[in-house]
């Protein structure tokens, strides 16, 4: 009876702190929503995130299991009352059967962290297959457009406002309609300017009819698009080869000079199982090569 009684008491416990975990991660966030803070990073706000959730639902379930153990209880103490009326009947209490529920809970428990780990390693092969699929994808439709993009900004003498020709739009177009793909952007250098990039298609919300961007070059991924234009395409190498959704193709003149740079963003939400065919003949095309 005590074993079943210091069980009920554990869950119990455990289901209040959990709760109060819950409950003061929910206050955090509403003074982190209400306050603007700008104290956790997003990889933060996830993790914490993460948390509430776990503490909710290992809450809820504690508090289920508290329900179940009272009932359990209660019918074994009236079990105990009928084996009380007959002596000689009644199971002994022993330690044991303590020890015995405790290495459930903590069997439990360890099972618990072993499937997070285990699923989070496997997330992060996905993860990487997904990217890999991803840029091999951005690499055989610049493979296939490439030369048209070379040809219709070869039409283009010098950067300017409405200079994008009717071929251009088409091709953004049909880019845009690709669900695997989240942005594409077309970058030029302004020949008179060595701060200043062009970038198509605008990214200005109101701008219904797609055009040229002229703006000043202030991140590091202007910086890295603005040194490959002029010829050092290192730090886009870098970046291609990084952890992120972006893939950036450099397009070469007729003289073979650094002309244009186009940055495809991806969409991390895709599902790239259904690309992996496209994927493989990518890798094929490249490795003939």
């Amino acid at each position: 009876m005590r074993s079943h009684i210091r069980l009920l008491s554990l869950v119990a416990r455990a289901t209040v702190v959990l709760l109060a975990i819950g409950a003061f991660l929910v206050v955090l966030g509403i003074f982190d929503d209400l306050l603007d803070w700008d104290i956790f990073s997003p990889a933060t706000e996830r993790f914490l995130r993460g948390i509430f959730g776990s503490c909710i639902a290992l809450g809820g379930f504690g508090a289920a299991i508290s329900v179940v153990l009272g009932i359990q209880e209660m019918v074994g103490s009236f079990r105990r009352l009928v084996d009380q009326a007959r002596p000689g009947t009644a199971e002994p209490v022993t330690e044991a059967s303590r020890r015995r529920y405790v290495a459930v809970l903590a069997g439990l428990l360890a099972v618990l962290v072993l499937t997070v780990v285990g699923l989070g390693a496997v997330n992060r092969r996905v993860e990487a297959r997904r990217l890999e699929v991803f840029k091999l994808i951005a690499q055989d439709q610049m493979k296939q457009l490439g030369p048209r993009l070379a040809a219709e900004i070869g039409k283009i003498p010098a950067p300017c406002e409405a200079c994008a020709t009717p071929m251009l739009h088409e091709i953004f177009r049909t880019l845009d309609r690709l669900s695997f793909f989240q942005d594409v952007h077309l970058y030029l250098a302004d020949p008179t300017d060595e701060a200043v990039l062009w970038r198509y298609p605008d990214v200005t919300p109101d701008v219904r009819t797609p055009v040229f961007e002229r703006f000043f070059i202030a991140r590091d991924d202007d910086r890295a698009v603005k040194l490959a234009l002029s010829g050092d395409p290192a730090w886009l190498r870098q970046k291609n080869g990084g952890p992120g959704f972006v893939w950036y193709h450099v397009i070469l003149d007729a003289r073979r000079k650094p002309r244009a740079v186009v940055q495809i963003e991806g969409n991390p939400q895709e599902s790239f199982r259904e690309y992996e065919a496209t994927a493989e003949a990518a890798r094929a095309g490249r490795g003939g090569r």
